[in-house]
């Protein structure tokens, strides 16, 4: 059978939100049945610079699987303001072409062929219809929730009744998938771009009071808006239902096609980048221990397993100090405990100062090599 893969690559979606995240009620029992069928990644994180480096790299992949005679199809989500008057939403006529296009690549059993799905996410905010609205009803009306917490249930509710209608959708082209492939299913990858965050910088004020400097300079990093979903079935039947807990980031999905389509993972990903096979496969492979982030304004970060490390102005410090020794030495940078610190708000970096300098000077020799 020639490699196949259905890419669903979502601009912001909230980690936290997903049941088979650990969330425990809101419902997404589409996702929750794929994550059975497939590996859940636990550790993946997405930079937060501005700039669409997961679209930009899977267009330079596109290009050079039809290079060589790989069947590629891209389907982007309309804009809402192009539907006109339908009820239809943006995401559902985005998996109903989806659909038509997989009933036209099953009939050839013989071509490679990629399909991507871009959708910009659940819509929020938005309002979903009255169907899913009514599933959390109940929510709103639990006594145990604090008076001070009720305006967050109320976001977690209106997020919860989006989210559980993006599943449903879902749950149709899945279902297509089963039924037009059975047992060979192609490749399905979910992954977001970028985390979504659903009021949890309002969870954390009632418990912390981060100072203004750190909400200013740390608040790109935190794990709301970089630690972000990523769920791959369909690669091997032995690791169903798994989990990882590798340092994982969106660009390695482009890297692991490429290597799924027997292309060299480096040529269109990135030297940072690496194909996710071999942790698919459970085959003994080296790994990364770091992470690195920048947020396009010059902030940068590096995260570990055990902690994640921010600099601020790192760029504008790199290109002003007179030598690495001068920017190593730097006194300014946070030091966070992961994943005990859910909300970035206590400063370890005085008690781990030779934590720190590793840090640092690691973020150092990847800034100068980018």
């Amino acid at each position: 059978m020639p490699p196949r893969a259905i890419v669903l690559s979502v601009d912001q979606l909230s980690r936290r939100c997903l049941g088979f995240y650990g969330h425990e009620w809101i419902e997404t029992p589409n996702l929750d049945h794929l994550a059975s069928r497939g590996v859940v990644f636990d550790q993946c994180f997405a930079s937060p610079a501005p700039e669409s480096t997961l679209v930009d790299a899977t267009a330079s992949l596109c290009e050079r699987l039809r290079g060589d005679g790989v069947i590629v199809q891209r389907l982007h989500e309309a804009a809402a303001s192009d539907l006109g008057e339908t009820s239809d939403t943006s995401f559902s006529r985005l998996l109903m072409e989806a659909e038509e296009t997989l009933r036209k690549l099953s009939r050839d059993s013989t071509t490679p062929w990629l399909l991507c799905l871009e959708s910009t996410g659940v819509g929020w905010p938005g309002v979903a219809t009255s169907q899913f609205v009514e599933l959390y009803a109940d929510e709103l009306d639990d006594d145990e929730v604090p008076d001070e917490l009720v305006a967050i249930r109320e976001i977690e509710v209106a997020y919860a009744a989006l989210l559980t209608q993006f599943d449903h959708l879902l749950g149709g082209l899945l279902g297509a998938i089963e039924r037009l492939f059975g047992d060979d299913s192609p490749l399905i990858v979910l992954v977001a771009a970028h985390g979504e965050g659903v009021c949890e910088a309002e969870m954390m004020s009632p418990f912390a009071n981060r100072s203004a400097e750190l909400t200013a300079d740390a608040g790109s990093f935190r794990d709301e808006l970089v630690h972000v979903p990523l769920l791959i079935a369909g690669a091997t039947r032995e690791s169903l239902g798994s989990r990882r807990s590798e340092l994982v980031a969106p660009n390695d999905v482009v890297a692991t096609l490429s290597d799924w389509f027997r292309e060299s993972p480096e040529s269109v990903a990135g030297n940072d980048a690496l194909s996710l096979l071999p942790l698919l496969r459970n085959e003994e492979c080296s790994w990364r221990s770091e992470l690195y982030f920048h947020d396009g304004e010059g902030d940068a970060a590096v995260r570990t397993e055990r902690f994640l490390f921010v600099q601020p102005d790192a760029t504008a410090r790199l290109a002003s100090a007179l030598s690495a020794e001068e920017f190593a030495d730097d006194a300014t940078g946070w030091l966070f405990l992961k994943p005990e610190d859910v909300w970035e708000v206590n400063d370890i970096g005085e008690q781990h100062p030779e934590q720190v300098a590793t840090l640092r000077a690691s973020l150092r020799t990847w800034l100068r090599s980018h």
